[in-house]
């Protein structure tokens, strides 16, 4: 999972305010509920230093919540009387520590966010019949997108037209033409998305005939991630609901197969002891190198805070290191949070990974750009 979509967060000065929420809406009081959640961690946020500018940006935007039947639950990152992220969550932030769920500090807490959203990588659902493509972008932050692609319209439909069969077998090439050009039409659009939503996954359903035509005009690097699927046609106007469930299966798919490939990879190069290092102090130093292309995280434990500058390459975990780059007053943060605020802001992907399919020395690990011998 790439972090640049983060980006714009981590550009802010801070301190930053980091508040998870419980918002399912299974029950008749569950505004009153959100609230009582909410105060709760208002009082905390308060206790740990949180300036009243920046309190009252996070009461506006909680109460302005849009509440919608289901367990889910809401990410909030706010500093300087503004909130500069606010997403909601797939499901409710049970799994995170109570010191994740509020937090005040140099960075943003965004390493339970990131556990969430592993499943919810970039993809784009393709529904297509002769004429229309109706395209669902699903970037890696912010809400999915809908875009239509309008096909021409004449001809589209074979027909027996009546007098010479040469007329008839023209107009059967006509309607394959108009299907070809609505097809590439179709799959530009298509590719032009996924490229730039850096989509790791691409449904493509609807009507069987159009659909493998838009499979052939994809470019080879999109058409090697789509997967095509019967569930759905626009002509019959069918449930979504077991579209939704294919692209939820080839979502985890790609998701299971992306971290399996990171972690054969991973072995790979450990094995010949040449681009890839494991354990907090090497992944550490890779980080400040700006060396590391892939980070493996499975939820180590054994470090808790690290050292942190003002760029994203200023992470250690002594405060001499980073007094050493010229950092003249180094701060403190969670290691997830630092972590990740590292991995942002050097381009690198962040893969999480089951600790029961690869041993790392700290639970870390990296496979880097280039080896340094």
């Amino acid at each position: 999972m790439k972090l640049a979509f983060l980006q714009d967060v981590y550009e802010r000065r801070g301190p930053f305010a980091t508040v998870y929420l419980d918002t399912s809406a299974d029950a008749e009081d569950a505004k009153k509920a959100v609230q009582l959640r909410w105060r709760s961690a208002r009082e905390q946020l308060t206790d740990q230093g949180a300036d009243e500018d920046t309190l009252r940006a996070l009461d506006d935007t909680v109460d302005r919540h849009e509440y919608r039947t289901g367990r889910r639950g809401q990410v909030l990152v706010a500093t300087g009387g503004e909130v500069v992220f606010n997403e909601e969550l797939p499901e409710p932030p049970t799994d995170a520590s109570d010191d994740e769920k509020v937090h005040y500090g140099t960075l943003p807490h965004l390493m339970p966010y990131l556990r969430l959203r592993a499943s919810k990588i970039p993809h784009v659902v393709a529904l297509v019949d002769h004429i229309n493509a109706e395209l669902t972008i699903a970037p890696a932050g912010g809400e999915p997108q809908t875009r239509r692609v309008q096909g021409g319209e004449h001809p589209v439909h074979k027909a027996h037209v009546g007098g010479h069969d040469e007329n008839e077998k023209r107009f059967q090439h006509a309607v394959e033409e108009q299907w070809q050009h609505n097809a590439r039409e179709a799959a530009d659009e298509l590719a032009k998305q996924a490229m730039r939503i850096g989509a790791e996954a691409v449904v493509l359903a609807g009507d069987p005939q159009q659909r493998k035509l838009v499979h052939e005009a994809l470019p080879d690097n999109v058409r090697e991630r789509t997967v095509q699927t019967e569930a759905s046609h626009l002509d019959r106007k069918a449930s979504g609901e077991s579209l939704r469930r294919e692209v939820d299966d080839t979502v985890a798919h790609a998701v299971e197969a992306r971290a399996n490939e990171t972690v054969r990879e991973f072995e790979q190069e450990r094995g010949r002891h040449e681009r890839a290092v494991e354990g907090w102090e090497r992944v550490i130093g890779a980080l400040q190198r700006g060396q590391v292309r892939t980070l493996l995280w499975s939820r180590p434990e054994s470090v808790t805070w690290l050292h942190v500058g003002p760029l994203p390459n200023q992470i250690a975990l002594e405060q001499r290191p980073l007094t050493d780059m010229g950092v003249a007053s180094p701060g403190t943060a969670p290691a997830s949070a630092a972590t990740a605020w590292a991995v942002a802001g050097t381009d690198a992907e962040l893969v999480l990974v089951d600790p029961e399919k690869v041993e790392l020395d700290g639970g870390v690990g990296a496979i880097l750009r280039y080896s340094d011998g």
